[in-house]
């Protein structure tokens, strides 16, 4: 439902309001920021948004947000919020809309411009900002973003990767108003598992070097193999942990594997491996959280010929330490990928040879620990951009009423 503030902007009295005391006036105490997110970034979801309001609300409970959203959208916001449809194209309703207002900076959530808002506020003379800007890959197209016209009249741009700083950077753009806050949302919630399978299967590999192939389809089952062979060849005692993309076929993968001459165990069967084993099978979906503990490095299956009916997320071995091994397939996690991989925080291959490589050179303790350190850090880094996109409103905000008022 609309809460007050819409109510008597569209000049609709609330029956409940009684004398409308309890409606928000245009003359109303407090500071006030219009936030507006479009129909792009609103289409990829409001996560990132609710925790920038979130945080702005407990650095500055006082801030009063006017919140513009597509119509049909109705979050659970956090107090200080109000919910309003976004004005319509037309500089004359924007202009009445900022003046009845009066927010003392307007923040611009995404890629989007609204032209009639831009101009309304330039001509009210209210400040305006964009906030979690990404241009995105492969190309880095500029689309909408590349009216300059509006652009200029943009104060404070805070994008989410450095790729993003330099594209707006070569249209011209002072370098000085635009940020790298980096990219908003919350933390993945760590896959569980039971410790004391944890501690056992660790007593078990830490002589070991390890890997796993996560969510494995048949079609790159010879790539993941070969990359075995390779990696043998400079650790001999290494164990692969196969968990197939298809639970059901892991017996008969079994006795393929043994056919073919492998040490082969499996999780539902001998329950751990042993000292000669080279192959484990993992056949319960249900255990990834213990294998990535287990493996410090994980090849994420499917990414290799794009054939995984079951592919994993790249932040759920990334989330708990083990370092992340992809081919060129990222659908449908494409956007995660692009993150570990601009954060150097995953390796990139491109055939079984690539892969065999990746996995041997990997096995460096110390390699394996790079990736992870930083995957680690864009996994658990929302916070901190939704903390740096905070301080850019409130100095923008500041910044602006020290103006109005000097």
């Amino acid at each position: 439902m609309l809460g007050s503030l819409a109510r008597w902007w569209r000049g609709s009295p609330d029956p409940a309001a009684g004398t409308g005391e309890d409606v928000l006036q245009p003359d109303a105490p407090g500071p006030m920021i219009w936030m507006q997110i479009g129909p792009e970034a609103a289409s990829a979801g409001l996560d990132g948004a609710l925790q920038v309001l979130t945080r702005l609300h407990r650095v500055r409970p006082e801030m009063r947000v006017i919140l513009a959203l597509p119509p049909g959208l109705e979050p659970i916001l956090p107090e200080g919020v109000e919910l309003v449809p976004p004005p319509d194209e037309s500089i004359g309703v924007a202009r009445d809309a900022l003046d009845r207002v009066k927010p003392g900076l307007v923040v611009l959530f995404g890629n989007e411009l609204p032209g009639t808002l831009i101009t309304g506020a330039d001509r009210e003379n209210i400040p305006v900002m964009m906030v979690d800007v990404c241009l995105p890959p492969p190309l880095r197209r500029l689309g909408r973003i590349g009216q300059r016209g509006l652009l200029r009249r943009i104060g404070r741009i805070v994008v989410r990767d450095q790729a993003s700083f330099g594209l707006l950077e070569r249209q011209g753009l002072d370098p000085a108003q635009i940020d790298v806050g980096g990219a908003l949302g919350l933390p993945p919630e760590p896959l569980r598992c039971s410790e004391a399978e944890r501690a056992s299967m660790a007593a078990l590999t830490h002589t070991r070097p390890v890997w796993l192939a996560a969510s494995v389809p048949q079609a790159e089952l010879a790539a993941v193999l070969a990359a075995q062979a390779h990696a043998q060849h400079h650790a001999h005692r290494m164990l692969l942990i196969l968990a197939p993309d298809q639970p059901d076929d892991a017996l008969e993968l079994g006795d393929r594997l043994t056919d073919e001459g492998w040490t082969v165990a499996s999780r539902s069967l001998e329950g751990e491996p042993d000292a000669e084993t080279e192959i484990f099978l993992a056949d319960d979906p249900a255990e990834y959280g213990l294998w990535y503990r287990v493996a410090p490095v994980t090849y994420m299956g499917g990414t290799l010929i794009g054939a995984a009916g079951h592919a994993r997320s790249p932040f759920e071995p990334a989330s708990l330490g083990s370092a992340v091994v992809h081919g060129p397939q990222t659908a449908p996690y494409a956007d995660d990928y692009v993150r570990l991989d601009e954060a150097r925080a995953a390796r990139s291959i491109h055939d079984e040879t690539s892969l065999g490589e990746a996995i041997a050179d990997l096995m460096s303790p110390d390699r394996a620990a790079v990736l992870a350190h930083n995957a680690w850090a864009v996994t658990s880094g929302g916070a901190a951009a939704a903390e740096a996109i905070v301080r850019a409103i409130l100095r923008e905000f500041d910044a602006a009423r020290a103006e109005r008022t000097s």
